[in-house]
């Protein structure tokens, strides 16, 4: 079997997308006077996503588990995006 990383792309742009509405979200809150941590960030995202079943050569790739561990690592990088140092 060979792994064609191309055929993860559609894949890896619909992260993207997720990360920027986890982002928006995050600041929008933030800016409206509410205080916001990274597990409502990945509860918002894992609303988002519970519909999403990305297919890769013909494959369902997400199960529930996986699916709220994705949410989880993208709230945390717009957490970090958002607040993280700067980069020395």
């Amino acid at each position: 079997m060979r792994f064609n990383t191309a055929s993860l792309l559609p894949l890896v742009m619909k992260l993207g997308d997720y990360l920027k509405q986890g982002f928006d979200h995050y600041v929008e809150t933030r800016a409206s006077g509410i205080e916001v941590d990274v597990d409502m960030t990945a509860a918002f995202l894992s609303v988002k996503m519970q519909d999403w079943n990305p297919v890769v050569k013909g494959k369902e790739i997400l199960d529930d588990d996986t699916r709220a561990s994705g949410a989880r690592f993208l709230a945390g990088i717009a957490f970090n995006l958002a607040n993280g140092k700067e980069s020395q």
